[in-house]
């Protein structure tokens, strides 16, 4: 495989080598077989309706049965043998269908396990410029390229190549001249492959391009089932996926008539192939130098001759198509991740004991040129609380993703007790930060193993404890099976408040050194807050803590707040210092008191 990118899929098929040899061995008997299966339509012409001399492996064997060779006999062998021929052919057929089901199957999940982990790898500035239907279609769809990759390049030829020198041979025996004729059409064939297999793949590129569309426009509607609802825009919806099913078809129609074209184009070819065997052939038996039987057993080789050199020269244009897939696969394997471990990178010691978080002179920003934050610090010391308070868009989470890398910053550094996260292993920094989102993402688990998602290892009394600890364990004991219920997609079978409560726990029993609120009770009633403030505070205790603020019960207690505006940092100080400065953060404190509105 002299492509490099065919090359990078290579080890998912030598992975299933032992199937490969043997689906290898049975197409090798299915170009034996369709060498022999002619043969006792040849009898059955020859010597059973002319009477021609019956061959003696034949004779040999009919008189060792004690059959005798009348023509009796002979249409009956000729029957017999047909139906053997049939049924062996048929096992073969479906031993290796059977055979190619397991190894593809083997090879797409092998290559979607790779992607999905890429998948999950990838940073998150890729993820939003992707669609999560564009990635399910990659993982579902694309990997099994690999199938056809190693199927076309791989078994296809080698079968074809061994029909070709089988069928070459009894045909070149049968008639030189026939021979040669038949398979002078192969450069056509070549031809009509290189033509329209560009056209393919660019088809078949742009259908997946509409399907991945379709597909993620059906997941983002049903994600957000009750507000379409609530809005009444069903209707607008089923216009919109008829619009976008409308071109998945037009794009499918397009390479439909593509399909049918080439293989029209090809089908002329292949009769015209025919056409010469018949036409030669016939003067050749005219001549009595070919028996009728014979020339049969000519045609039907000639097809299967011009098959095996159609499917050679078709590899090109069978390829075509399924590189769509193939580049849609690379794309995610090949990609860089923006957060990755440096060389040399040195794994960051795990302990309970508070951090050292310095944010130093940071710039960053999602899109070349359009910085988010501006030359930023941020200062937490150990066993201190740091709240950031800002309007929506000022930088606030974007700022407390840089400290467990979700993104590197574009100028200044992120250090952990002096020393940069990026100079420490990817992992080991993650795992001393714990995040409280204010979008609490709970997977289709277990009660018990969303607790524990960032402690596998974590005993059920742990897992109790820490959801005591979040006042959440009085709501799971009235689940139906308690910690072992299993919720639904995205935590739909629980309220806002028992999700963020589940996503307290959470961070409670990883127990890490460096805190991440993202206002942690913004789903709670005030009673229910005032209760996990309590448990917050004494899980606080010792640790560096970041709480991006919306509430002044989790901002007033801060070691520090930092105000910021526009991605800068305009005010820094304790709630009593910012009040009596008048600015920004005073007139924050100003609006939610008034009931104007709320720190955003």
């Amino acid at each position: 495989m002299r492509n490099p990118k065919y090359r990078q899929l290579v080890p998912y098929a030598l992975g299933q080598w032992p199937i490969l040899l043997a689906i290898l061995a049975l197409s090798l008997a299915t170009s034996a077989l369709a060498v022999l299966q002619p043969w006792p339509m040849k009898i059955l012409v020859d010597c059973a309706l002319k009477h021609d001399t019956v061959p003696g492996w034949l004779h040999s064997l009919l008189q060792g049965l004690n059959l005798g060779d009348g023509a009796s006999v002979l249409v009956l062998a000729a029957a017999f043998g047909s139906l053997v021929f049939f049924v062996v052919n048929s096992g073969v057929d479906t031993t290796l269908s059977w055979a190619w089901t397991i190894a593809g199957q083997r090879m797409a999940n092998s290559l979607a396990a790779d992607l999905f982990r890429c998948l999950q790898r990838r940073s998150l500035i890729l993820h939003n410029r992707t669609s999560v239907g564009d990635s399910l279609s990659r993982l579902s769809t694309d990997t099994w390229c690999v199938e056809t990759l190693t199927s076309t390049l791989l078994i296809s030829p080698a079968r074809n190549v061994v029909s070709l020198v089988f069928l070459g041979i009894v045909g070149w025996r049968l008639n030189p001249q026939i021979a040669l004729l038949s398979l002078m059409l192969a450069p056509l064939l070549g031809c009509s492959s290189v033509f329209f297999g560009r056209k393919l793949k660019q088809r078949a590129k742009r259908s997946r391009e509409v399907q991945a569309r379709l597909l993620s426009f059906v997941q983002q509607t049903l994600a957000a089932i009750p507000v379409v609802q609530a809005f009444a825009r069903e209707d607008l919806n089923r216009r919109r996926f008829e619009d976008l099913a409308g071109e998945v078809t037009d794009w499918s129609q397009r390479g439909a008539v593509i399909n049918s074209i080439y293989g029209m184009v090809n089908g002329l070819i292949a009769t015209l192939g025919v056409a010469i065997v018949l036409y030669f052939g016939g003067q050749r038996v005219l001549s009595g130098d070919l028996s009728v039987g014979g020339l049969l057993v000519f045609l039907t080789y000639m097809r299967n001759l011009q098959g095996a050199s159609e499917g050679l020269v078709n590899t090109y244009g069978t390829l075509k198509p399924v590189e769509a897939s193939i580049d849609r696969v690379l794309e995610i394997l090949d990609s860089p991740g923006s957060v990755v471990d440096r060389p040399g990178a040195l794994a960051m010691p795990l302990r309970t004991s508070s951090r050292h978080v310095r944010i130093e002179n940071v710039t960053f920003g999602y899109e070349p040129g359009r910085p988010v934050l501006h030359n930023v610090t941020v200062e937490a010391r150990p066993g201190e609380t740091v709240a950031l308070v800002g309007d929506t868009g000022a930088g606030k989470t974007t700022l407390a993703s840089l400290i467990p890398r979700f993104f590197d910053p574009w100028e200044g550094r992120v250090t952990i007790d002096g020393i940069d996260i990026r100079d420490a292993q990817l992992r080991s920094v993650r795992e001393q930060v714990a995040l409280v989102l204010q979008e609490p993402f709970i997977l289709p688990l277990t009660i018990a193993e969303n607790i524990a998602y960032g402690r596998p290892d974590a005993s059920r009394q742990e897992i109790i404890a820490a959801a005591t600890t979040a006042r959440a364990h009085d709501f799971i004991d009235r689940l139906p099976h308690g910690y072992d219920t299993v919720v639904g997609e995205c935590g739909a079978t629980l309220s806002g408040g028992e999700k963020q409560r589940l996503s307290i726990a959470r961070a409670l029993l990883k127990d890490p050194p460096i805190l991440i609120l993202d206002e942690p009770t913004s789903a709670l009633d005030a009673a229910t807050e005032a209760l996990l403030m309590e448990a917050l505070e004494r899980l606080m205790a010792g640790r560096t803590t970041l709480i991006i603020a919306h509430r002044l019960s989790t901002v007033r207690h801060a070691d520090q707040i930092v105000v910021l505006e526009h991605g800068r940092v305009v005010e820094r100080g304790t709630h009593d210092e910012l009040i009596g400065s008048d600015g920004l953060y005073s007139r924050y404190c100003s609006m939610q008191f008034a009931g104007r509105g709320v720190i955003a």
